[in-house]
């Protein structure tokens, strides 16, 4: 079996050991009656070389689906250099983080079906959930299962972020269709969507 993909399964399966308590890479979060599983942090430049890699395994290295998934005018060598692999992922398009997202869905869940555990759906945050999560937890912080606070890494201080609704959130807690999507200073995060439906 590939390397690539030996490690992305690997790495999936490890996170499943985190799914007891959240689906991988979120950290849990109550608004309410409603219960959601925020991303602690944007989507780095390493997540999206580890989704890229499983896209060329499954399409080939010089595949559209590859060719489409790499940010706007920015080759893999320009990607690794340019930026650490703890940064932001930047420059994307509301549809490549939409693809992605429904990727890591796929990805989380077939290690589900194995373990046995629930159904998770990874989606942009709506404008109407980021408020919730600004207005209850402020610009940084949430609540973690154990009732200590945890920093939410750059909510309203980091890049911009991407909406589902295909607006972005501004670090001053507004909303704007106005900025350029793609660009060098927009970046996203997912919320993940928990079912206890296991079939």
């Amino acid at each position: 079996m590939n390397k690539v993909v030996v490690s992305i399964l690997l790495f999936s399966l490890l996170s499943a050991n985190m799914w007891a308590v959240n689906p991988p890479g979120t950290k849990k979060v109550k608004i309410g009656k409603e219960t959601i599983y925020v991303d602690q942090e944007e989507i780095r430049v390493a997540d999206w070389l580890e989704y890229i890699r499983y896209l060329e395994h499954k399409y080939g290295k010089e595949s559209d689906e590859v060719r489409s998934a790499y940010p706007e005018g920015i080759t893999e060598k320009e990607l690794v250099m340019k930026k650490k692999l703890t940064h932001p992922v930047t420059d994307i398009t509301l549809e490549q983080a939409t693809e992605y997202s429904r990727w890591r869905t796929d990805v989380v869940n077939s290690v589900n079906e194995e373990t046995g555990m629930g159904k998770v759906q990874y989606i942009l945050p709506t404008e109407e959930q980021y408020l919730k999560l600004i207005r209850t937890f402020g610009s940084y912080e949430i609540l973690s299962d154990k009732n200590k606070t945890e920093r939410i890494v750059g909510l309203q201080s980091g890049v911009l972020e991407l909406t589902s609704d295909g607006s972005v959130l501004k670090n001053n807690g507004t909303f704007s269709k106005d900025e350029k999507v793609p660009g060098s200073n927009v970046g996203f995060r997912c919320i993940a969507l928990v079912s206890k439906d296991k079939k």
